[in-house]
């Protein structure tokens, strides 16, 4: 009979230098519990926390709030913010880490946390290797520790916004949805493309289409379409030098000369003129 491996617990708490506490993200701590004790804050933990469980199942209370966290499930703690947690399903394994920085909320409203809570992950063993990774960074003895520390952190919240399950969808998955959606809008952006369109490529209503780039990129399905056309247009720039503002706008699907220039100055804090002149265009 083969016995699976047993992870044994690992607690750190990296040696930070007045330089790491100056980056925007830094790890403050970092481990893993074959079996969470059970945790009670009054005055909450003064960093930012992610806890992700392995087996078992626990309850976490926030506030008024209980909330039950399963295996492949992630839990949230905000800074200083009372709470308890503990075991009802045991062994309750649990991989764990803090940080701290200025990064540390925005990253985390990225991904749609915007509150201490119980969180299901589309790719749980990606996140689970990423703190792994974390752990190992920890204990290689590298020079700038805290800065290779941070990058890590850095990309485990980068793809946490990809795979945290907010209202029942992530990131990743709404992304894959819309992938008719943004195969059309290459293939047609010189003419002319209505929301309906877009809504037709994954048979949808032109609603529900804005809900999901709302989600997958927080902004309208429009909108993307002239970041597209713009983005073509500096295409045509730098690839047809001497070609005319009125035929670019056409060329890219724009109705005029004046609105193209407009898009371009509020997407690009620049007019059209002016990019090809910092970018030495003649």
């Amino acid at each position: 009979m083969k016995l699976e491996a047993v992870e044994i617990d690992t607690m750190v708490f990296p040696i930070l230098t007045e330089t790491d506490m100056t980056l925007p993200l830094y790890l403050t701590s970092n481990g893993h519990w074959s079996n969470q004790e059970p945790i009670d804050r009054p005055g909450g933990y003064p960093h930012f926390q992610w806890l992700q469980v392995m087996t078992g199942a626990g309850e976490l209370h926030v506030g008024d709030q209980k909330m039950t966290v399963r295996a492949g499930q992630g839990f949230c703690l905000f800074p200083n913010e009372p709470h308890q947690y503990f075991a009802v399903q045991e062994p309750w394994e649990i991989h764990w880490l803090s940080f701290r920085g200025d990064l540390s909320e925005p990253l985390f409203r990225q991904a749609g946390i915007t509150q201490s809570g119980v969180y299901s992950t589309a790719d749980h063993d990606m996140i689970v290797t990423h703190m792994k990774n974390i752990y190992a960074m920890t204990q290689s003895g590298r020079a700038f520790l805290g800065l290779e520390c941070s990058k890590l952190v850095y990309m485990f919240l980068l793809d946490l916004m990809k795979v945290i399950m907010v209202s029942s969808h992530s990131v990743e998955q709404n992304y894959v949805k819309l992938h008719p959606v943004f195969q059309y809008i290459e293939a047609n952006y010189t003419r002319l493309i209505t929301i309906k369109d877009l809504a037709r490529c994954i048979d949808v209503t032109p609603q529900y289409l804005c809900l999901l780039f709302k989600k997958a990129l927080r902004m309208r399905p429009m909108e993307y379409v002239n970041r597209e056309r713009i983005n073509r247009s500096k295409e045509l720039m730098f690839h047809e030098s001497d070609i005319k503002m009125h035929e670019i706008a056409q060329r890219v699907g724009f109705d005029s000369p004046s609105y193209f220039s407009s898009v371009f100055r509020r997407l690009e804090g620049l007019s059209p003129e002016q990019f090809k002149k910092i970018h030495g265009i003649r």
